[in-house]
């Protein structure tokens, strides 16, 4: 009976052996041990309310931005548009936007002597690029186009030049002919003549072709522009010796281009003008031949013809009809910006 008591007193005695055993809690599935005296249950994460100061930011190592921005901070834009070194992409930039203009790169060189065409040409930056008075040129279009522009041509040897369309080529054929004749005449030496048998005397003679000629690529002829130069007899001149401009492209026309039934000619115009930087006369006119026998469509010219230190030169652009009628200002235009130096 002693002991009987004795198990109930410890019990009821604060720290006892018996308090210090909690009740096990049974659930289903297995067993959970009671929480410990006082201590409330964690809410779930979802509803566990937001710390000042969050968690450490975490750094992947697989990327490019690695130790620069953590896994959930935003990039920024410069990030996505020039990487991860800045640096490297915006030298390359810089340097091709200096370059460009010096290349013409998508027409950008064009584009800048176009905004003061007439301070570029004063200065022939148009031998390099097409110019052109257009607003937006080459871009007038709606894109890229050098139609409307004109690229000059200097010779320094003969002293002549002129501005062409800027969709013309250079005649490959008469290029490589000259080229010829001039290998031809350095040989003139007496002493390299003899060594190669003579073969300088060979030398084809001035005006058996035109000295250098430019036209649209891929076409036959039909629409071209050349420059001839002729030797003259000694005291020849435009006005002593030719007479007026009309009277002049008349006896021009009449002993050159005309032949009765096959080509007949027709006088449109003429002028005289001065050439800008020597004064010499030119005499600029226009006309118009039909072939009746060839049932060939018709063609204008627009010619330009100076003499200068007894040299003849003459300067034609001859297109098709056509093509007469739809750009006419741009064969004058051409016509009108040759000039003997």
């Amino acid at each position: 009976m002693l002991s009987i008591f004795a198990a109930a007193a410890t019990s009821l005695v604060p720290g006892g052996a018996a308090a210090a055993r909690p009740p096990r809690l049974r659930a289903r599935g297995g067993r959970l041990c009671s929480p410990p005296p006082g201590a409330q249950p964690e809410p779930p994460a979802s509803q566990q309310p937001a710390t000042a100061e969050g968690e450490a930011p975490r750094y992947s190592s697989n990327w490019s931005g690695a130790g620069r921005f953590s896994d959930d901070e935003p990039l920024p834009l410069w990030f996505w548009l020039l990487g991860p070194r800045p640096r490297r992409a915006l030298l390359p930039a810089l340097g091709a936007t200096l370059l460009a203009p010096a290349v013409n790169l998508w027409g950008s060189g064009s584009f800048l002597l176009s905004l003061a065409p007439e301070a570029a040409r004063a200065r022939r930056l148009d031998t390099f690029y097409p110019i052109s008075d257009q607003r937006f040129y080459p871009y007038s279009a709606g894109g890229l186009d050098y139609g409307p522009g004109f690229q000059r041509y200097v010779d320094p040897a003969s002293r002549f030049e002129f501005r062409y369309p800027a969709n013309y080529v250079q005649d490959q054929a008469v290029f490589l002919r000259n080229a010829d004749r001039a290998y031809a005449q350095r040989t003139m030496d007496p002493a390299l003549a003899a060594a190669r048998g003579g073969a300088a005397a060979r030398a084809p003679p001035r005006g058996s072709g035109p000295d250098v000629a430019f036209g649209p690529p891929g076409q036959a002829g039909e629409e071209n522009l050349s420059v001839v130069i002729g030797s003259l007899v000694a005291g020849f001149s435009l006005r002593g010796t030719l007479g007026p401009p009309a009277e002049a492209a008349e006896r021009l026309l009449q002993s050159s281009i005309a032949k009765p039934g096959v080509r007949e000619t027709t006088l449109l115009g003429s002028f005289e003008r001065a050439s800008a930087q020597t004064g010499l006369p030119l005499y600029q006119f226009e006309y118009k031949v039909e072939y009746p026998s060839l049932n060939k469509a018709p063609t204008y010219t627009v010619c330009v013809v100076g003499a200068k230190r007894d040299n003849l030169f003459t300067f034609a652009s001859r297109v098709p009809a056509a093509e007469w009628e739809a750009r006419p200002e741009v064969y004058r235009e051409a016509a009108s910006s040759f000039e003997l130096l």
